[in-house]
């Protein structure tokens, strides 16, 4: 990555406030996390591994860009994989490997890559495209839409996964304010077998880009649950797009929510992390997803030239075991760790007040555990330093008092997202605190590993079991770290950090 500093002003005035804005930009481009060269990235889609590398896909101006990797991290642009066509554009989906020739589509090669997707002219249907050389080229199905429209103006994002135990392929679409599961034995002709979620979860706006995939309890390939995941799109109700989960079964047809149709599991704490997708076909056969870091609230209005978003880290997903229920435990892979450079660790501080730290940095991980003592709130404040006479930090930590885990970036440069139409100083701004229920596991100590990257914040509390994430746009050279506390004394147990490789 190219870290470049802000330059000051020259007497032509234009081409030096252009060449600042530059700097500015660039300085904001994650190191480890995937971000396009150029262009609106969104959703990710077609997540898969071929046999021969990784693949992701994702939203450009509704096209679908394209990058490849060996090993989920070191991802290399490639051209884009799906522009817009007489259909119209090419929205999201998923894609998978055609391992038996299912489809006929390949009959030279005898296998090869499905690209199933939204197309949006005559109103939203989905169509497919084919690649027989690893992605990089395709050709668009000549029969296409292979689902039409039948007059809703919602209905896209198909998620298509293989079912071993039916020998079918299932897709799952959303419609509006549920989404509809069809099956084919060929990835073309398709069949309507059920709906779900009309009166389920969470419903303050539209569902988009489902998932549905079976993970074992507590790692017993004996208790199998299906996990059905959606986003929710931008709404007052929760100050902006989300996204939600359910624990059920799954017949091949039909899903079962396990819980009471108004209870709502919350994906991710935070406030951007949105449209997550997982890859098919994973070689060590893991379930691992990743997801855009935006909102819909300000999809585009980052303070960034030529380019805007980036992807989250992928993560390894779990169903584990909580008292009576089950819930999906989200965790960084374990490729991430390659890209750690040497620790530096701070042990045992007391924490009155405000308490900075000899450590600095706006691209890391850290894994921390602080004594909530007798403090009403403890934490970790990063991207600290000064914006024009403004103290700005992101704080990670805890509300003791109120029983939560919080996010607030309320200082933390948001004033410089731009809405959803473009225009500075949106109405409303986008949330700059997010809380959620919290309790220590044990012995009142906050456990909280994450990963600052340039322009965001992501946070796994108690080994996964709890995740946010939240976009952030501090000036450069913010990089200060330090401890909090409010109400009474913390103690810092440990904080260990590691400076991140960039990737590209």
């Amino acid at each position: 990555m190219l870290a470049l500093a802000v330059t000051g002003c020259t007497s032509d005035g234009g081409a030096g406030r252009a060449e600042d804005d530059l700097a500015a930009s660039e300085a904001l481009r994650p190191g480890f996390h995937y971000s396009p060269s150029e262009g609106n990235m969104a959703d990710p889609n077609g997540l898969l591994w071929s046999g021969e590398e990784f693949h992701l896909f994702h939203q450009q101006d509704g096209t679908w860009a394209h990058a490849v990797a060996p090993d989920l991290v070191h991802w290399e642009e490639q051209p884009t994989a799906l522009e817009h066509d007489e259909l119209g554009q090419a929205l999201s989906g998923s894609a998978v490997m055609d391992p038996d020739n299912t489809s006929g589509l390949f009959p030279d090669t005898g296998r090869g890559m499905v690209a199933v997707y939204t197309n949006t002219e005559g109103g939203e249907a989905q169509s497919i495209a084919y690649s027989s050389d690893e992605g990089r080229s395709w050709e668009r199905y000549d029969g296409n839409p292979v689902v039409a429209n039948d007059g809703r103006t919602d209905f896209r994002d198909p998620k298509v996964f293989w079912h071993e135990q039916t020998a079918a392929w299932v897709m799952v679409v959303s419609a509006g304010s549920a989404v509809e599961i069809l099956t084919s034995d060929d990835l073309i002709d398709w069949e309507l077998r059920s709906e779900f979620g009309r009166d389920e979860g969470l419903h303050a706006a539209v569902w988009e880009c489902p998932e549905l995939f079976p993970l074992a309890v507590d790692g017993d390939p004996d208790d199998t649950r299906w996990v059905l995941a959606v986003s929710v799109g931008d709404n007052e109700e929760t100050g902006g797009s989300t996204a939600q989960y359910f624990v059920g079964d799954f017949d091949g047809e039909t899903f079962h929510n396990g819980s009471a149709p108004d209870e709502v599991r919350i994906t991710d704490m935070g406030q951007d992390f949105y449209a997550a997708q997982s890859f098919s076909g994973d070689p060590e056969d893991r379930r691992v997803w990743l997801a855009w870091v935006g909102n819909w609230r300000h999809p585009y209005g980052t303070p960034t030239e030529g380019w805007a978003n980036h992807m989250s880290v992928p993560r390894e997903l779990s169903l584990e075991s909580d008292g009576d229920d089950v819930v999906l435990v989200q965790r960084p892979v374990a490729e991430l760790d390659g890209l750690r450079g040497e620790a530096v660790t701070v042990e045992d501080i007391a924490i009155d007040g405000s308490v900075p730290l000899d450590v600095a940095g706006r691209s890391l991980e850290f894994e921390a555990e602080i004594e909530l003592g007798d403090a009403d709130a403890a934490g970790l404040s990063v991207f600290e330093g000064d914006a024009g006479g403004r103290e700005q930090r992101f704080r990670i930590g805890a509300d003791a008092a109120a029983g939560e885990f919080v996010l607030d970036r309320s200082h933390a440069g948001m004033d410089a997202v731009r809405g959803a139409d473009g225009e500075a100083d949106p109405d409303p701004a986008p949330e700059t605190r997010r809380s959620a229920a919290w309790e220590p596991v044990e012995d009142g100590v906050l456990r909280v590993r994450g990963y600052i990257d340039q322009s965001s914040v992501e946070v796994f509390v108690d080994d996964g079991r709890l995740s946010g994430t939240m976009l952030a746009y501090p000036d450069a050279g913010n990089d200060g770290i330090s401890l909090y506390s409010e109400g009474g004394t913390a103690r810092l147990v440990s904080l260990t950090v590691y400076p991140m490789d960039a990737i590209r």
